[in-house]
């Protein structure tokens, strides 16, 4: 087999193919399992004869897409989470950034009335435009998140493999998309400042996957305007999934630097996740969303979910049997956890209440193995 199909399966990255798209008949009415989702999107991407690059801009641009999704399982909140959908992408908008802001305010203050939040969501390695909006679009459709859900699309490379280089045999790919993830910090922020201008104060969750939590976390940790603004006016919470970032670093500077800046700090980490310890190995580091090493971040005032025995949605694409446990949009019970616990703000013990997790004695939440809760809500006290 020649080595450019080999290298995807000796690389870290999100291994999530994007949701199965097929073509979708619409009448004058729709389907009764059909639904459509609008998300918003930010991005320092180029673009070159109308199509987005790779190379970083010095601005930003605004935007939003409509995704309609076909549910083939019931109506319950567990068939959401766990069942297969197939999506369609029906349009796109370029907004200026005063029409961005307006039309993200308006969906916040419809959120409001339903006491959802909002969601800044950062796509990880080798993911494209296209890719970070459709998985993106089925994380918060899976979810069923009726709130503001925007995606900060950096310029990642599109495939998880380029051609190998004499220094870098099997890893040129994701250390080029490390070098421009921290290369799209001052871009992030900026994104960040206009997502806060749009909703509520305190309603904002950002949520790093995979190498986005690189970003986010260097971004947020060093000085900065912004970092001053949220340490006056902190996040609803930040959440790092599938992390893919040095454990140490992050323990050591990340975390007492971002201690202040969110109300609720939570990483979602496995023990199972095969893509995480290829980077381990690429690295030479501890990752973050490896359960071996989050596990020692319960006395750093951050809340760690064990996501290693949660149920997960059913899968499709050949890159998925290789690691679903790096995929969000596929982790179900941790979906719930995030929408339903995190963004809406329930008590960490409503995990025991609803029989979703339990505690152990290293203060780390386990997810089990048991059915999706039939309500989001609970009645509990404390943390």
């Amino acid at each position: 087999m020649p080595l450019r199909f080999l290298l995807p399966l000796l690389l870290i990255g999100p291994t999530s193919a994007t949701p199965r798209v097929a073509p979708v008949a619409f009448g004058g009415v729709a389907r009764a399992d059909t639904v459509a989702d609008t998300t918003f999107y930010i991005t320092n991407r180029t673009r070159k004869a109308g199509r987005t690059t790779r190379a970083a801009g010095d601005t930003l641009e605004f935007g939003y897409i409509v995704t309609r999704f076909i549910d083939h399982q019931g109506s319950a909140l567990s068939d959401l989470l766990l069942g297969r959908v197939t999506a369609q992408r029906t349009d796109s908008v370029r907004l200026t950034h005063g029409e961005f802001v307006d039309r993200l305010r308006a969906t916040d203050a419809r959120a409001a009335a339903h006491d959802d939040g909002a969601v800044l969501y950062v796509h990880g390695y080798a993911t494209s435009f296209g890719r970070a909006m459709s998985q993106s679009a089925e994380i918060a459709h899976r979810g069923g998140f009726s709130g503001p859900f925007v995606v900060f699309a950096w310029p990642a490379h599109t495939a998880l493999a380029t051609w190998p280089t004499p220094r870098m045999l099997i890893s040129h790919a994701y250390r080029d998309d490390s070098v421009m993830a921290q290369k799209s910090g001052a871009s992030f922020r900026a994104a960040l400042a206009v997502v806060r201008e749009a909703v509520r104060p305190g309603a904002l969750t950002v949520i790093g996957h995979s190498m986005g939590a690189q970003l986010v976390g260097e971004a947020l940790r060093a000085p900065s305007a912004e970092h001053d603004a949220l340490a006056k006016e902190p996040l609803h919470a930040l959440a790092f999934f599938a992390a893919d970032v040095n454990a140490l670093w992050f323990r050591d500077s990340v975390a007492p630097a971002v201690a202040p800046l969110a109300a609720r700090r939570v990483v979602y980490a496995s023990g199972s996740d095969r893509m995480l310890g290829l980077s381990r190995l690429v690295n030479h580091s501890p990752r973050l969303g490896q359960m071996s090493s989050s596990r020692y971040l319960t006395d750093a005032g951050v809340e760690v979910v064990d996501v290693s025995q949660a149920q997960r949605a059913s899968s499709s694409g050949w890159a998925i049997p290789l690691d679903m446990h790096h995929a969000m949009r596929l982790s179900g019970a941790a979906l719930f956890d995030f929408f339903y616990g995190v963004v809406n703000g329930q008590s960490p013990t409503c995990r025991s209440a609803t029989g979703l997790a339990s505690r152990d004695t290293a203060g780390v939440w386990r997810l089990r193995k048991s059915p999706i809760p039939r309500a989001a809500g609970c009645v509990a006290s404390g943390d």
